[in-house]
């Protein structure tokens, strides 16, 4: 892209404006990449720019400005019901395309819109326009699906790609979202206690800034066998009591999950709970928005259909589990309905041991299964795995957090503590951050010193009008600093021998036009 800032400036119901965006718009190779592929005339285009293009005054079409130049026409259209959502298309001027600025200024309009009150932005394009694919993806938006598109004036259903971007405040599947995971850790001895205790566990996710807070909805009976016996990490944490009497001690009761979803609401935080039986869904389904099923769960059959059939989102933690498993699991959940999944790798030891994390499988599980995939993290360290995670493409991340590691309860001495879980929030955030968009531009805060520092061609002494031009001589590639910044130095070729056009003066750059052949 040549260098310019990008600028838009409203269309005008106009004649000129019109004229303009009808001759780029019936150019041939842009015409060939319309649903419509005849060309206009200019008295049908002229009414119908006039009282279709600008009768959303929410969203005005526009032109964007470079260098004081027009360089392409944006037209947006409410879309799918919603005022707050809209369709955009691009018609870059015929002489500027292929030089990036149909990504740049997709970009740039985000802002613009979102300012308008607009909170979603689709594309609908053309299955082979594949410059203009490359331009969507480049500028953020994701590929939704490939479908049909009927239009009034056209017999047949024409095949489109649709992409879209989201503007809304970063929530799941915009930025990394972060579950607190209480677990069983409110468990205190009595039914007040209980209560309270769940409900400062809420407190401390929202304040240090989690995404939800998730709790776990289970009956004895309708997990283990009745004679399954002690657990041998339990004993090894000095818990010796049978399985069945631990899970008896830590089950929430039913009448606790209404009051605990209200406080969550009314913290700002979503509310979550993981169920192991149907009963348990039946009892939480209400108050979330959102499912988790556990690891061990991977194959329960009926939560999985339950899942599916809820229309809510799923995320199904996979430890313990091989690809089969999870190949299964999600068959399972499509097949009943569901339409939403997200996996997260995980280490079933508690805590997990370092070397045993395996975070390479969140890469291999995205491409393998197609869906986001995350982590839920039982090592000890605040940040580790959850930074390695993020920079390995992790969307979510879960991790267990108590009020105090030395409180009696099998999840409590390898949990965080609040401060460390406000840490992993921080950190996750200013990792996610440090990602960037994975596009190698030169980015705005480089700009000052790539001018100053980046070497061009410059002049080494006072240069009359007339006199030759010849590196080392009287000009070099150097680093301008303050002084007007030259040509790239690929540029050196075509200038050595020439003869300058005008009087340049030490230390300035050799611009376009300063040198006569």
């Amino acid at each position: 892209m040549r260098d310019g800032k990008i600028q838009f400036e409203r269309a005008r119901p106009i004649d000129p404006d019109a004229r303009l965006v009808l001759a780029w718009r019936n150019d041939p190779a842009t015409l060939a990449q319309f649903f419509h592929q005849t060309p206009k005339e200019w008295d049908d285009f002229r009414r119908e720019f006039r009282d279709e293009y600008f009768r959303h005054a929410h969203l005005p079409p526009l032109f964007a400005v470079m260098n004081g130049e027009r360089v392409a026409f944006l037209r947006f259209l409410p879309y799918g019901g919603r005022r707050a959502a809209c369709d955009v298309s691009i018609n870059v001027a015929p002489d500027r395309r292929g030089q990036g600025i149909g990504a740049a200024l997709l970009r740039a309009v985000q802002d613009v819109l979102r300012s308008s009150g607009i909170d979603e932005i689709v594309a609908e394009i053309r299955p082979g326009n594949v410059a203009s694919r490359r331009a969507f993806e480049s500028a953020g938006f994701s590929f939704w699906d490939e479908t049909q598109k009927s239009l009034v004036d056209l017999d047949d259903p024409i095949d489109i790609v649709r992409y879209r971007r989201s503007l809304r405040e970063p929530s799941m599947g915009d930025r990394v979202f972060i579950i607190a995971e209480a677990g069983s850790n409110w468990r205190c001895g009595s039914p007040a206690r209980d209560m309270s205790m769940a409900k400062t566990l809420i407190d401390v996710a929202a304040e240090a800034g989690a995404d939800a807070v998730k709790f776990q909805t289970y009956r004895a009976e309708t997990v283990y066998v009745p004679n399954a016996g002690d657990s041998e990490y339990l004993a090894e944490a000095g818990i010796r009591e049978s399985i069945t009497d631990i899970f008896r001690d830590l089950s929430m009761p039913y009448e606790m999950i209404p009051e605990l979803a209200a406080h969550a609401a009314k913290q700002g935080i979503e509310f979550m709970s993981t169920p192991f039986s149907v009963a348990d869904f039946d009892a939480i389904d209400p108050f979330v928005a959102r499912h988790k099923i556990a690891s061990y769960e991977i194959c329960h059959l009926r939560l999985l259909q339950l899942a599916g059939r809820s229309g809510k989102p799923l995320i199904l933690s996979t430890g313990a589990s091989d690809e089969a498993d999870i190949a299964w699991a999600m068959e399972t959940f499509l097949a009943a309905g569901g339409r939403e999944l997200t996996l997260l790798q995980c280490t079933a030891k508690y805590p997990a041991p370092v070397d045993a994390m395996n975070l390479r499988a969140i890469g291999r599980l995205a491409r393998r299964f197609g869906v986001p995939v995350g982590l839920s993290d039982h090592s000890r360290h605040p940040t580790w795995a959850p930074l390695a995670a993020v920079a390995l493409g992790a969307t979510v991340i879960e991790k267990h957090y108590t009020l105090d590691n030395r409180l009696p309860g099998p999840d409590h001495s390898f949990a965080l503590t609040p401060g460390e879980l406000a840490e992993l929030v921080r950190a996750v955030r200013a990792a996610e951050m440090m990602l960037g968009s994975g596009e190698k531009h030169v980015l705005q805060v480089e700009g000052e010193l790539r001018d100053f520092a980046q070497r061009a061609i410059q002049a080494t002494r006072d240069i009359r009008a007339g006199e030759t031009l010849a590196e080392g001589v009287n000009i070099d590639i150097l680093r301008p600093g303050n002084r007007a910044r030259g040509l790239h130095p690929r540029r050196i070729g075509e200038i050595e021998g020439s003869r300058a056009a005008r009087d340049i003066a030490l230390g300035d750059g050799i611009r376009e036009g300063d040198w006569i052949p």
